[in-house]
């Protein structure tokens, strides 16, 4: 099937005469979310704002949405005590979300799509939208958290990838950056860390235990001892 590519249109670099315009024509804007956070001893701690960008970027080259700026910084509280990690408190995202998506209304803007790539994000980000669409908060335009996290199914990955955890900065993220980004990447420090408390296998339900385990019990930066939680070498 072909690929039909539109001109990229980047929020940051058109005047407001333009933008005038172009959201009357689009009408829709995505907003890239990341994070930056210790990603493993082998891949960069700009990893997510990394993905969710490119993600964003061609999406938005395919649809001819409007691109607006990164947010490079989410919450990551449960990466520390490692070096790298920076993080927002978790009302501070879901206010600054909202506070965006005021700005975008006011501007005319009548679809919202958020992009991210920390998994972290999913819940907050579903949330927050869910609260905004619910109240009529934001007037006539809606909010969508169309993350990879919540479109694509665990199963999906079955076949593709060798990996028996799908969790961080595993053969997923590394494989991604390696397409993306291969100078920011040192194979030679990747490491497997799958720790006994982690649920092994590529479904949908031992992702979401996973993740219950590790926002709960157990933290990235403090109890895997590399802040990996999968197998980079793969």
């Amino acid at each position: 099937m072909e690929v039909i590519r539109l001109n990229i249109i980047i929020w940051a670099e058109k005047s407001y005469k333009q933008l005038e315009n172009l959201i009357k024509e689009r009408k829709v804007a995505i907003l890239p979310i990341g994070s930056t956070e210790q990603h493993g001893p082998h891949l960069p701690t700009g990893t997510d704002h990394i993905i969710a960008w490119e993600v964003a970027r061609r999406v938005a080259e395919r649809t001819g949405s409007l691109l607006l700026p990164l947010i490079p910084i989410g919450f990551s509280e449960d990466h520390y005590p490692k070096a790298g990690t920076l993080t927002l408190s978790a009302e501070t995202l879901r206010q600054m979300i909202r506070d965006i998506a005021r700005s975008l209304s006011r501007n005319g803007v009548k679809h919202i799509v958020l992009i991210s790539g920390h998994a972290g994000h999913l819940s907050q980000l579903s949330d927050i939208c869910y609260e905004l669409n619910v109240t009529g908060e934001l007037g006539g335009t809606l909010i969508h958290n169309i993350s990879p996290f919540n479109l694509i199914p665990i199963e999906a990955y079955t076949g593709i990838l060798e990996e028996e955890v799908l969790m961080h900065a595993e053969e997923l993220e590394t494989s991604l950056m390696l397409l993306l980004r291969p100078e920011l990447v040192d194979m030679a420090e990747a490491v497997k860390e799958i720790p006994d408390f982690i649920p092994k296998g590529l479904n949908t339900a031992a992702f979401m235990e996973g993740l219950r385990i590790l926002t709960t019990s157990k933290f990235l930066g403090r109890d895997l001892k590399h802040g990996v939680c999968g197998d980079p070498t793969l």
